[in-house]
C-alpha cells in the first residue's frame, strides 16, 4: 500500500498497562513510600546473637545448616487461598509457588543513576554495528523530486478517476473522509519545491549528550534504526530494531513485538514455529551483552513473543513469532524482580515532576537474530543502608494482599459485571523506590512481594458483554512492601 504521509521512522516497542494504587487507602498501612521510608527501616534481630550474621544448625548428616529468609518468615514453598469482596463480584484465586531467594539476609541499598558516558555508547555502537554505515535518519528518508513527483502523479489520477480515499481511511461521524486528499496534495507539492535532485546520505556517530537517531545499513544489506536519547524518565534511553530483513526486503514500519499474552486471540509460539531453541536464543544475547561490556546484568526471565503489523484493514496480523529475553541485577543473592511497569510515570498529566524509570535490558530474538534491543537508565549501586532488614512474617503479608486486592479493585467493580484473579507465582525481589519530588535520579532498592497471574474481566458495553483477560506473566497486580506492608505502585516508583 502507498504512503500518503511521511512517516517518522522510529522504534515502536509493544508496551502493556499497569495500573497501581499510589496511596494505600487504609491508615493501617499507609507508611513512606519513598527513599525517606528507610530512615524507619530497623535491623532484624539475629536469632544467633550476632547481627548480620544467620543463625547454625546441624543437619542429620551433621552438617551445618544456615537459616535462610524463607525459614526466618515462615514462608511455605506454595501458597493457596480464595477471596471474593462482598458483591462476591471480585474473586481472588491464589495457588502460587513462593519464590524468595536462598539468602540469609536482606539488605536496602541505595542507588542512582549511573552516567552516560561515551565510551558506554561506543561499546553499545560496536557491538551491534562494527561493520555497519550509520546514517542520519534525516538524510536516509529525505524525498527526491522524482519520488514526490511520483507520489503526486498517484495522488492526482486518484482524484481524476473519483477515488477520493485511495487508503481506505473511512470517513468520521459526520461523514466527512478522515484523509484529506487535495490537502496531503498540497503538501506534496510544497515539499517538491525545496527537495533535492538527488539523495545525500550523511554518516553519524552517537555523542554522549545527544539525542541520536539513524539507520544502520549492514553488509548483507539488513537495516536497522538506531536510537539513543536521554529525555523524560529515562536517563539513556537505547532502542535498536531491525528495519529490513537480509538482502534488503523492507519490515513494515508498522510492526512491533509483544510479549505472548498481551492480546488473548494470539496462538501461542513454540520453539517448532519459532524456528530456534531458547538456548539458542540466550546464548545470542548473552554473546550480545559480553560485547556491550555489561558485566552487572544477568538473565532474569524470558517469555515467548509475537511481532505483529497492521494489514491493508487496519486489523492485526501476525508477522513472526520469537522470545523475549530479559536481563537484570542480582544483589547480593537477591534479584531485582521485573514487571511491565516503566517506573517512572507521573501523578498526574500537569505534573512537571521530573521522574525516574526503572533499569531494563530487553531483547527480542527469533530465527534470523536479535531483531529488537532496548537498554534503559543503567544504575550505580551505592551503599547499604540497613544490612539485615527486619521483615514482616509471611503471614502477615498474605493478610495485607487479601485484603487490599479487594480495596484496590473497588473502583474496578463499579463498572465490571465480574474480575476474577488467578495468582500463580508469589515473588519476594528487590524493587527501586526514590522521592521525585527531592531527588529524582537518587533511590533505595528493597525488597518487596509481587503477585503475578492472570486476571478476567466482563462488562457491558453497547448492550454487549465483553471479556478482557491479561496473562502477560511479567505483571504484578500488587506489590507490597516486604519491610513495612505498604502498597508500592509500580508504575510511579514508590
Amino acid at each position: 500500500m502507498r504512503k500518503n504521509i511521511k512517516k517518522f521512522a522510529g522504534i515502536v516497542l509493544c508496551i502493556g498497562m499497569f495500573t497501581g494504587c499510589a496511596q494505600t487507602p487504609d491508615s493501617s498501612l499507609v507508611k513512606p513510600k519513598g527513599s525517606k521510608a528507610v530512615d524507619a527501616y530497623t535491623e532484624a534481630d539475629d536469632v544467633s546473637g550476632s547481627k548480620g550474621e544467620a543463625s547454625e544448625s546441624k543437619n542429620d548428616d551433621g552438617s551445618e545448616s544456615k537459616t535462610t529468609i524463607r525459614n526466618l518468615i515462615d514462608a511455605p514453598q506454595n501458597y493457596k487461598s480464595h477471596v471474593e469482596d462482598d458483591s462476591a463480584k471480585l474473586v481472588v484465586n491464589t495457588d502460587a509457588s513462593v519464590e524468595i531467594p536462598e539468602v540469609e539476609k536482606i539488605s536496602a541499598i541505595s542507588v542512582t543513576a549511573a552516567e552516560v558516558t561515551q565510551e558506554l555508547l561506543d561499546r553499545i555502537t560496536n557491538a551491534f554495528f562494527s561493520e555497519a554505515k550509520l546514517y542520519t535518519l534525516d538524510s536516509y528518508y529525505v524525498k527526491t523530486k522524482d519520488e514526490i513527483k511520483k507520489t503526486l502523479d498517484e495522488l492526482k489520477e486518484d482524484v481524476a478517476n473519483g477515488n477520493l480515499d485511495p487508503y481506505n481511511y473511512g470517513t468520521d461521524d459526520d461523514g466527512n473522509y478522515v484523509y484529506d486528499i487535495y490537502e496531503d496534495i498540497e503538501t506534496w507539492e510544497q515539499e517538491y519545491e525545496t527537495a533535492p535532485e538527488k539523495k545525500t546520505l550523511t554518516e553519524a556517530k552517537p555523542v554522549a549528550g545527544n539525542y541520536f537517531s539513524c539507520i544502520a545499513q549492514m553488509p548483507d544489506d539488513s537495516q536497522y534504526y538506531y536510537m539513543i536519547s536521554s529525555d523524560g524518565s529515562d536517563t539513556l534511553s537505547v532502542k535498536i530494531k531491525k528495519a529490513a530483513n537480509k538482502g534488503g526486503e523492507k519490515i513494515p514500519e508498522d510492526a512491533m513485538w509483544c510479549d505472548y499474552g498481551y492480546s488473548e486471540e494470539e496462538e501461542k509460539p513454540t520453539e517448532e514455529s519459532i524456528g530456534l531453541s531458547l538456548d539458542e536464543a540466550k546464548k545470542l544475547v548473552k554473546e550480545k551483552v559480553e560485547k556491550m561490556g555489561i558485566t552487572d546484568l544477568q538473565f532474569s526471565n524470558w517469555n515467548y513473543a509475537v511481532c505483529k503489523s497492521f494489514e491493508g484493514d487496519n486489523s492485526s496480523g501476525n508477522f513472526g513469532n520469537g522470545y523475549r529475553i530479559d536481563y537484570a541485577r542480582t544483589i547480593n543473592g537477591v534479584p531485582v524482580t521485573q514487571t511491565i511497569a516503566d517506573g517512572g510515570a507521573l501523578e498526574d498529566m500537569d505534573s512537571t515532576m521530573e521522574t525516574w524509570s526503572y533499569e531494563s535490558l530487553c531483547f527480542y530474538v527469533d530465527k534470523d537474530g536479535i531483531e529488537s534491543m532496548t537498554y534503559s537508565n543503567p544504575y550505580t549501586i551505592g551503599n547499604i543502608k540497613t544490612e539485615n532488614l527486619n521483615l514482616l512474617s509471611f503471614s502477615e503479608v498474605m493478610k495485607i494482599y487479601e485484603k487490599m486486592m479487594v480495596v484496590t479493585n473497588a473502583d474496578n467493580m463499579q463498572y465490571e459485571n465480574s474480575r476474577v484473579y488467578n495468582i500463580d507465582r508469589i515473588v519476594l525481589g528487590y524493587a527501586r523506590i526514590y522521592e521525585p519530588s527531592t531527588d529524582a535520579h537518587t533511590g533505595i532498592l528493597i525488597p518487596v512481594w509481587d503477585f503475578f497471574g492472570s486476571m478476567t474481566s466482563e462488562s457491558e458495553y453497547n448492550g454487549e458483554t465483553e471479556s478482557n483477560t491479561s496473562k502477560d506473566p511479567n505483571e504484578s497486580f500488587l506489590t507490597i512492601n516486604a519491610v513495612d506492608g505498604s502498597i508500592i505502585d509500580r508504575n510511579l516508583g514508590y
